[in-house]
């Protein structure tokens, strides 16, 4: 399998150091913190609060019961995305494993599509959510985040799409073949599936996944 260069693949190195809950760890490569979440919204709280604090690389939210597994590759994605945008979009970024529950209208959540080594060693699909602001969703991907719960609909669909891209058994249509296209220079993150909602509207389809 080839991996393309855009995308981050994460490994057990990357997700295997956790911290205490509610500890934040600081040095100079490293400032990430993580809260349990007993109760929703104070774990929220916490987590948006800490983020704007300028020594703070990433934030977690994990809710209870979560495996250590999916906390670290939450905390890692987070660190991730913070150096992706660091230029552009300075702050934190707040993740969480599972879909968070949001304390008040005024934010969003981005489920991203991420590639992570499994225990048998082979790469899988998993979700990480991401939690911002509106204003800060525009920032980042230049658009309005109404989309969301269009692709939160689908999202079960979008990962069984992404696995079948990897296998390169993309439907032989004319879907398919544009997004084969696309995957040539790109890989299949949710900011292509925002770029390009006809297309995966088309590929999403009862025709194109039960063929």
């Amino acid at each position: 399998m080839t991996v393309r260069p855009q995308e981050r693949y994460f490994t057990s190195a990357d997700i295997g150091a956790l911290f205490e809950p509610g500890v934040v760890t600081s040095s100079i490569c490293r400032r990430r913190v993580w809260y349990e979440e007993h109760a929703p919204v104070p774990a929220m709280r916490m987590a948006l609060a800490v983020a704007r604090r300028s020594w703070v690389r990433a934030a977690a939210i994990v809710p209870s019961g979560a495996a250590p597994a999916q906390a670290g590759l939450a905390l890692a994605f987070a660190e991730h995305l913070h150096q992706l945008r660091s230029r552009h979009l300075p702050g934190a970024c707040v993740t969480s494993p599972l879909a968070p529950t949001l304390p008040q209208a005024a934010l969003c959540r981005i489920p991203h599509l991420v590639t992570v080594q499994g225990p048998d060693a082979a790469w899988q699909d998993a979700v990480v959510w991401e939690v911002m602001s509106p204003e800060r969703f525009r920032q980042w991907f230049h658009r309005d985040p109404a989309g969301l719960e269009a692709i939160e609909a689908r999202l079960p669909q979008l990962v069984a799409l992404r696995r079948l891209a990897r296998n390169g058994a993309l439907p032989d249509s004319p879907a398919g073949r544009a997004l084969a296209e696309l995957l040539c220079t790109r890989y299949l993150s949710i900011r292509l599936v925002l770029e390009h909602p006809e297309l995966f509207a088309a590929l999403l389809s009862p025709k194109e996944t039960h063929p």
